[in-house]
């Protein structure tokens, strides 16, 4: 099946129902997220109107990494908030309203809170990988890396028979499900899912990122004028293939390919920087699994 921007829009628009606008608690998140001035106080009155979020702050801070040995359970926000930080308060507030509309009440073969596992493991290397390289727009790429597979999530629920079948083929083949998007159903998900980004109003650059994600040929990105959009791009698809890579959720495809030289060399990596950074993100997302599994937890 030819893409088709009219089909696109159909299925955009069909999903409205199951794949709702981003949560309002988010689009507010998304408009500081990007500050690295703001302060704590900013986000704590935006934490208090969403009960999740803030719940999962408490459990957050609540664990041995933050609490240590002490004896008191901390019950306020304020204080969890001032014990875990910022940046984390930051991705604890997003990971959760991206969360939301992964969870899955349907029986299926493939669970899209694996994919939401995979989304926060891209966003946590992006953002690692952004302080590696001192990469200007670092404060975009946990964003843009938490998002990044949302035309994943819509392709689920607009026909989930059809993207299990893929995801079961790219099994089958080894390969992953950017080559059997081209040759057996005719949706990309990463066009899908910028139209989804574009459709919530939200910030163009992560709608680019989205975009392009899998796209190595920077000639090939047509709407993408910036070589900082450009590098953002190369910096998340390559924490997308290192987390594929370390088996962190399930983006519909494990397999073990690593980033090409071509990457490597244009974000001025050799393979000694590749080893060692590939080191430190087992253990971060080591660190992050135990945590994430408190997202599910009452």
């Amino acid at each position: 099946m030819a893409e088709n921007e009219k089909q696109y829009s159909l299925i955009v628009q069909s999903l409205k129902g199951q794949l709702p606008s981003l949560p309002l608690v988010m689009d507010e998140l998304l408009t500081i997220v990007s500050d690295p001035d703001v302060a704590l106080y900013a986000i704590r009155d935006i934490i208090k109107t969403d009960p999740s979020i803030y719940t999962n702050v408490l459990k957050i801070a609540n664990t041995v990494e933050y609490r240590g040995e002490e004896s008191d359970r901390i019950t306020n926000l304020d204080d969890a908030m001032q014990k875990i930080g910022l940046e984390k308060v930051k991705r604890i507030s997003l990971n959760t309203s991206v969360l939301d509309l992964h969870l899955n009440k349907k029986n299926s073969d493939y669970n899209p809170e694996n994919l939401w596992v995979h989304s926060v493991g891209v966003g946590l290397i992006s953002s690692k990988l952004s302080d590696f390289l001192n990469f200007q727009l670092k404060d975009h790429a946990y964003t843009c890396g938490l998002i990044h597979d949302i035309g994943k999530l819509a392709k689920f629920k607009f026909n989930r028979n059809s993207f299990e079948n893929e995801v079961l083929l790219a099994k089958e083949r080894k390969t992953n499900i950017v080559n059997i998007e081209k040759l057996e159903y005719g949706i990309r998900h990463a066009k899908l899912g910028a139209m989804i980004v574009n459709s919530w109003g939200i910030s163009p650059i992560v709608e680019l990122v989205t975009k392009w994600h899998h796209e190595e040929d920077r000639s090939k990105r047509d709407d993408v004028e910036d070589p900082e959009i450009h590098r953002l791009i190369d910096i998340v698809l390559m924490a997308n293939i290192i987390v594929n890579y370390l088996e962190f959720g399930n983006s519909g495809h494990n397999h073990d390919v690593l980033p090409s030289r071509k990457i490597l060399k244009r974000l001025r990596m050799n393979e000694n920087d590749l080893n060692e950074f590939l080191e430190g993100s087992k253990e971060t997302l080591e660190r992050e699994k135990n945590e994430l599994s408190l997202f599910f937890k009452n």
